[in-house]
C-alpha cells in the first residue's frame, strides 16, 4: 500500500501533523507499506528524521515552483508513484486537485474544506477539538486508529551537538538551568512587545527561577531577538538564524521553560517535551493551534475585547491601531505562569 500524506501549510501546522502521520505508520507498517509526505521546504525540515516517514517530496509553492507548469509537473510525478490513499490534512483547493490530478483512487479529506469536491472520502472536522486530534481523525474514514498521541519531532545527533556547542559558546554550560523565548511570528498582531518581553525576562531572571536566557528565532527575527537582548538587564543571548529549525528545537529541548507567541516555536517546545508558556492576543484558544501538551499556561488579555479574535491567523497590523489585546499583558502575568510551571 502506498499512502501519500500532503501538508504544505506553515511549520506550525506541520507539527500537528506529526500525530497523524505516527498512527498512519501504525496503520501501514507491513514491509510492502510505503508513507510518503509532501510538504514545503520550510515543512520538510520539521519531517527530518521522522522514522515514521519513508520519503519526502518537497514542494517549493511559495517561491520556485510557483506557477501551472511546476503543479501539473507534480501531479504527473506523483501519477507515476501509483498512490493508492492520499491523506489530505490541508484543506486547501490545490492539494484536493493534486492528489485527483495523481488519479490516486482514495482521497481522504474534510468536509467544508476547499478542495473538497475531489475528495472521495470525507468526514466532518470536528469542532472544538485541538487541530493535532483533529487531523488524526481523519483516519477514521478508512476504518484505521485515529486516538490522539503527542507531537514529535527528531533533532537528531547533529544538530543536538551544535546545540550544545553554541549554548557553551554563549557562556551557558550544560548543567545550567535556562529558558527559551520566542518573540518573532509571520503575523505582526501576534507579537508580545520586545519590552514586555524583556521585562518578564529580567523578572526571572532577578527571581532566580533559572540562570540565562535563550532568544530563539529565524533569520527574519534577528532584529527582534537582539533588541530584546539589549533591553534586558540580565544574562540573555541571541540564537537567531544560527541554523535550521531543528537546531532551535535541540535548544529549546535543553531549556527548562519556553515562552513564546501563538507560533512555531511553542509546537516546537511541545514536540520535544519542553513546557509552554503561550501568550495569545489577537488569536483564541477555540481555533485548537495551542501548543500540544499538557505542560502548557496560555495567556490571554485580562479584558474582553469585542475585536477579539480578528482573524483566524490575527493580522499583520492591529485593526483598531492600539494592539490591546497584546500590550494590555501585563509582563508579571507571564513570569507567574513561568514559575507554576518551572515549579512542577
Amino acid at each position: 500500500m502506498r499512502i501519500l500524506i500532503v501538508q504544505t501549510a506553515f511549520i506550525g501546522d506541520c507539527i500537528l501533523t506529526t500525530p497523524l502521520i505516527r498512527r498512519a505508520r501504525e496503520a501501514f507498517g507491513e514491509p510492502d507499506d510505503i508513507l510518503v509526505v509532501l510538504s514545503t521546504p520550510e515543512g520538510a525540515q520539521v519531517f527530518d528524521n521522522n522514522p515514521c516517514i519513508d520519503e519526502l517530496i518537497i514542494y517549493d509553492k511559495r517561491r520556485r515552483e510557483t506557477g501551472l507548469r511546476t503543479f501539473f509537473g507534480l501531479a504527473r510525478r506523483l501519477l507515476e508513484r501509483r498512490f493508492d490513499i492520499a491523506v489530505l490534512p490541508h484543506r486547501s483547493f490545490r492539494t484536493g486537485l493534486l492528489s485527483f490530478m495523481a488519479r490516486i483512487p482514495r482521497r481522504v479529506g474534510f468536509t467544508g474544506a476547499p478542495g473538497e469536491v475531489f475528495y472521495t472520502d470525507k468526514i466532518v472536522r470536528p469542532i472544538g477539538l485541538p487541530e493535532a486530534e483533529r487531523m488524526v481523525v481523519l483516519l477514521k474514514v478508512i476504518g484505521k486508529n485515529a486516538e490522539p498521541c503527542l507531537t514529535e519531532v527528531f533533532p537528531g545527533d547533529a544538530r543536538r551537538n551544535k546545540a550544545t556547542d553554541f549554548l557553551k559558546n554563549a557562556g551557558i554550560a550544560a548543567d545550567t538551568k535556562f529558558i527559551t523565548v520566542a518573540p518573532g511570528s509571520v503575523w505582526g498582531t501576534k507579537r508580545y512587545p520586545a519590552e514586555k518581553y524583556a521585562e518578564a525576562i529580567d523578572i526571572i531572571l532577578e527571581k532566580g527561577l533559572v540562570k540565562a536566557a535563550v532568544i530563539i528565532g529565524g533569520k527574519d527575527d534577528r532584529k527582534l531577538c537582539e533588541r530584546i537582548v539589549e533591553l534586558a538587564n540580565y544574562r540573555v543571548v541571541s540564537a537567531a538564524g544560527i541554523g535550521d529549525i531543528l537546531i532551535s528545537a535541540a535548544i529549546i529541548e535543553k531549556s527548562a521553560l519556553f515562552i513564546g507567541n501563538d507560533s512555531a516555536p511553542g509546537h516546537l517546545a511541545a514536540a520535544v517535551g519542553t513546557p509552554v508558556v503561550c501568550i495569545l492576543g489577537p488569536t483564541i484558544p477555540d481555533f485548537g493551534f495551542i501548543p500540544y501538551t499538557s505542560k502548557v499556561r496560555v495567556i490571554e488579555p485580562e479584558r474582553e475585547l469585542r475585536c477579539r479574535p480578528c482573524g483566524p491567523h490575527g493580522k499583520m497590523k492591529c485593526p483598531r491601531g492600539d494592539h490591546l489585546c497584546m500590550t494590555s499583558i501585563a509582563p508579571e502575568r507571564v513570569v507567574y505562569a513561568a514559575g507554576e510551571l518551572l515549579g512542577e
